[in-house]
C-alpha cells in the first residue's frame, strides 16, 4: 500500500519525481562541484555538460585546461572556457584565480562581495548594462558555499525596480526558476525577495526588464540569504552585457581626456606659429 501511494503522488506530480531522484545525489554533486575547482584554481562557472561516457578516455577527474569549442556531448553554443572533467560532467570554468584582474567600472564583478557604493546615483562601484533600455538583461552570480537559500537581497542603485525573475541552478546544472513577480525594491534601494528552493545551489540568476525601466538599471551587491539568516556574497560575476565594455578599466576619465585635448591644441598651435617664424625672410 505504501509503495502504491507514493507511485500515485509521483504521478500527480512530477517534479515529486524529479526531486526525489535529485535529492540522494546533492551530496555527491557538491563534493563534484569542490573538486571540480581544482583547490581553488578555477572560478565562476558558466556551464556544465553531462557526459558520462567521458569517464573513459578522462578518467574520474581530469583537468583539460582552456578550450574554445562550442558543442560538446550534444550540447551547443558552449561558452570558452577552463574546462574540467568530474564524472559524469565537464565543469566550464570563466576565470583562473591566479590571473589577478582589476574591477572594471561598471563591470559584472562590481556586484560581488558586500555592498561598496555609499550613494543612490550612476555610480561606477556598481554594475551597469552596455545600454540604458536597449534590451532586457541577466546578471549571473556565484557564491563560495552551496546553501538552500529562503531569500536573495539585492542592492539596486540607480533606477531600481527592474528585477522581475530569479534562477537558481541546481548542483546537476538545471536552471530552476524559484521567483517571479514585481521588484519590491525599498526607498533604501534594497529588494529582499523570499525564495522557495528545496535543493542546494552556488549559483542563482537575475533577469531584469531593463527596457521598460527607464535608464541604467545598476546593481551593487547580491545577498544569498540561508535558513540561519547567514548571508554569502557573490564571489563571481558573469552579466549579458556591461557597460565596463564601452568604457574599460583604465581608461582616463573624461576631465583628463578634455585636458590632454587642451594640451595638444596648445602644441598645434605653437608648432604653426614656429612654422611661420620659419618661412619668414631672414635679414642678410
Amino acid at each position: 500500500m505504501r509503495r502504491y501511494l507514493i507511485a500515485v503522488l509521483l504521478i500527480l506530480s512530477p517534479g515529486a519525481a524529479v526531486r526525489a531522484a535529485d535529492a540522494p545525489r546533492a551530496p555527491a554533486l557538491a563534493a563534484a562541484l569542490k573538486k571540480a575547482e581544482m583547490n581553488g584554481k578555477y572560478a565562476m562557472l558558466l556551464r556544465q555538460v553531462l557526459a558520462p561516457e567521458d569517464v573513459a578516455s578522462y578518467g574520474e577527474v581530469k583537468d583539460y585546461g582552456f578550450w574554445t569549442g562550442k558543442e560538446w556531448a550534444g550540447q551547443k553554443d558552449l561558452p570558452p572556457g577552463y574546462w574540467v572533467y568530474v564524472s559524469p560532467y565537464w565543469y566550464i570554468w570563466r576565470d583562473q584565480t591566479s590571473e589577478l584582474k582589476p574591477k572594471r567600472n561598471w563591470g559584472p564583478e562590481q556586484a560581488t562581495g558586500e555592498p561598496d557604493t555609499s550613494d543612490f546615483g550612476d555610480i561606477p562601484t556598481a554594475w551597469a548594462s552596455r545600454t540604458p533600455d536597449e534590451q532586457d538583461e541577466w546578471l549571473l552570480l556565484e557564491y563560495p558555499q552551496p546553501v538552500q537559500p529562503n531569500a536573495v537581497r539585492i542592492h539596486e542603485t540607480y533606477n531600481p525596480g527592474a528585477v522581475t525573475k530569479i534562477t537558481a541552478f541546481r548542483l546537476n546544472g538545471e536552471e530552476v526558476t524559484v521567483w517571479h513577480g514585481r521588484d519590491p525594491v525599498n526607498a533604501q534601494g534594497v529588494a529582499e525577495i523570499a525564495l522557495e528552493v528545496d535543493f542546494p545551489t552556488s549559483r542563482i540568476k537575475l533577469y531584469m526588464d531593463s527596457k521598460n525601466v527607464s535608464g541604467w538599471n545598476e546593481i551593487d551587491a547580491v545577498g544569498l540569504k540561508d535558513a540561519d539568516g547567514k548571508v554569502q556574497w557573490a564571489r563571481a560575476a558573469e552579466a549579458s552585457t556591461t557597460y565596463a565594455e564601452q568604457n574599460p578599466a583604465g581608461a582616463p576619465p573624461v576631465e583628463q581626456l578634455q585636458e590632454q585635448i587642451r594640451e595638444l591644441q596648445e602644441q598645434i598651435l605653437r608648432l604653426r606659429a614656429e612654422n611661420e617664424q620659419l618661412k619668414k625672410p631672414k635679414d642678410k
